[in-house]
């Protein structure tokens, strides 16, 4: 399952036009596209459904890359130079060739394990095993069935994991075993989202009263995994900076949110439609502003630090609070579910 030869193989047939469908295909497994799909579904269509995407995306990104950095396998192109990074189009300076394990059960050679983990050749290599893309199709594409309870879309969801998967082979960032890892990942923690819809628990994430700032147990818990947690594993280096930042900002957004009120599902299509463009234009134009900004702040000797990662996607991610204001002033939602019960 750590094989180079399938992916050499893969590389030796595909053309440009192929490699060119194969980045597309695998942007879709982009943390902006995710954003896009979670932003419509929210704003667009039903906002508690779309929060609970949310949840299982975030926890989703965070426990892959916990595994990540606590295995820490290498990916296909620091295993063998002959394997071309076809996503990023970067050469390949490994000093390693033709290392592919040969069995098809065994793991990573040892000696190439510990030249990827003291990091000494290949500095800039991620981590490899799971493959996040994979993990995070298959949570989203099994959450959105699970949710809405479609048919259709549950259907569509293993030919959307299988292609995924074979678009990270095919541009050389993943062996056969990450993909695999990822799916089933994936699919664990699709389960356990699954068991959470069925579950009396599910509304305690929508009542007001559970994120108050109270000495209760369930108001602990909700702070705790909401916030703690992201920060805690980030300290640890466990987890990234961007992963922290979106975490922490769309939870921060929804305390904001849940506390002041969650706003009712209503309006015309039009007006479902706006909220959806207001959104994405606000998470959007921050997302550019930072990067631009973060990086012309590296251009004069800052280096981008975890806490600047942090801060490009906590910002941006935190502005869903604010979308919410502005499309309550404009008229596009009705009254707050707070408001209905007074």
């Amino acid at each position: 399952m750590f094989q180079t030869e399938p992916i050499l193989y893969l590389q030796s047939i595909g053309t440009g036009w192929f490699t060119f469908l194969m980045v597309m295909t695998t942007s879709m497994g982009s943390a902006a596209f995710f954003a896009g799909i979670v932003i419509a579904t929210a704003f667009g269509i039903d906002f508690k459904k779309g929060f609970l995407l949310f949840q299982l995306l975030l926890w989703t990104a965070l426990f892959t890359e916990v595994f990540k950095a606590l295995i820490a396998f290498p990916r296909p192109d620091f295993v063998d130079s002959r394997v071309l990074n076809l996503e990023a189009g970067t050469k390949n300076t490994s000093p390693f060739n033709g290392n592919g394990e040969a069995g098809f059960f065994k793991l990573p050679d040892r000696e190439i394990l510990e030249a990827f983990r003291l990091q000494k050749v290949f500095p800039d290599s991620p981590f490899g095993f799971p493959s996040g893309h994979v993990a995070l199709t298959t949570a989203l594409w099994g959450g959105i069935s699970r949710v809405f309870n479609s048919r259709t879309v549950s259907r569509l969801t293993p030919a959307a994991v299988l292609l995924m998967a074979f678009s990270r082979m095919y541009l050389g960032r993943h062996f056969l075993g990450d993909v695999i890892g990822g799916a089933i990942l994936g699919l664990i923690l699709l389960f356990t989202f699954s068991r959470l819809l069925k579950s009396p628990f599910k509304e305690d994430f929508f009542k007001k009263e559970n994120f108050e700032l109270a000495f209760r147990q369930k108001n602990f818990f909700f702070y705790f995994a909401m916030f703690a947690v992201p920060i805690l594993l980030a300290s640890l280096s466990l987890i990234s900076g961007e992963v922290a930042g979106f975490f922490f900002g769309t939870n921060t957004a929804y305390l904001i949110i849940i506390r002041k009120g969650l706003p009712k599902d209503t309006g015309s299509t039009e007006k479902r439609a706006l909220r959806v463009f207001i959104t994405l234009i606000l998470f959007g134009l921050s997302t550019f502003v930072l990067d631009a900004g973060f990086d012309i702040i590296g251009k004069v000797g800052y280096p981008e630090t975890t806490y600047v990662e942090f801060l490009k996607v906590f910002i941006p991610a935190s502005t869903i609070w604010i979308s919410i204001s502005i499309c309550t002033k404009l008229d596009l939602y009705g009254m707050t579910c707070t408001e209905e019960m007074k």
